[in-house]
């Protein structure tokens, strides 16, 4: 009798062991965002706002965010970060860069000469952030700033995977600064983490993307 309930004891025991390794190790969530013709949507943010904000803090280290100049482009396009985090400007060209935002919940101007290395600065406000060159006037890119840790931006296949999700009923938001809605985002409540695919169909189409080199070339000003 005292073996059995050993037994009984251990096996308790291991499958409460098992039951928290299952809900820690949960299956990562996957999102597919098709644009209005069915086709994977490439290149579009998508993040989550958890209804409890006590969700919004998770353990995971906030990805590093950097913005490149590089060829006389933005590279990426499109950067996200997370409310209060840094963001640092790269500039891998052999020329100076004049890098401003004059809309947005952080406006700034400040030159990057190709000796330097980096620009750091904090972005403490959510919203987009604009970004051109007063150098090089073709040049645009975007940051969006978000309040919430759980952010991707879609691949080749139009999918983005979350990793260590809380349960609980999120705002699904899908963003592109060519997307024509309002605020350039569709937005959807949704229960996760769930053992399916999310597929988020777009219900509009977008503007074309500025062409990112010049019409002319020219020399660089020495001394800028």
């Amino acid at each position: 009798m005292i073996i059995t309930s050993a037994r009984v004891v251990i096996a308790l025991t291991l499958s409460s062991v098992l039951f928290s390794i299952s809900a820690v190790t949960a299956a990562p969530q996957s999102i597919v965002v098709l644009n209005a013709q069915g086709l994977p949507a490439q290149n579009m943010v998508v993040y989550l706002l958890p209804s409890n904000p006590a969700n919004i803090v998770t353990a995971v280290a906030p990805q590093k965010a950097e913005v490149h100049q590089k060829d006389k482009q933005f590279s990426p396009y499109i950067t996200v970060v997370q409310k209060g985090n840094d963001v640092a400007f790269v500039n891998e060209d052999d020329i100076t860069h004049h890098i401003f935002s004059a809309l947005g919940p952080k406006r700034f101007s400040f030159k990057l000469r190709h000796q330097q290395e980096q620009q750091i600065l904090r972005f403490e406000q959510t919203g987009h952030v604009s970004m051109g060159c007063n150098v090089h006037d073709w040049m645009s890119g975007h940051l969006l700033v978000v309040d919430t840790p759980f952010y991707a931006v879609t691949n080749a296949e139009g999918r983005v995977t979350f990793e260590h999700l809380p349960a609980d009923e999120f705002k699904l938001v899908v963003w592109h600064p060519q997307l024509k809605m309002p605020d350039n985002q569709q937005a959807e409540p949704v229960h996760l983490p769930s053992e399916n695919t999310i597929t988020i169909t777009l219900l509009a189409e977008f503007d074309n993307i500025p062409s990112q080199q010049s019409l002319d070339e020219f020399e660089f000003l020495e001394g800028y």
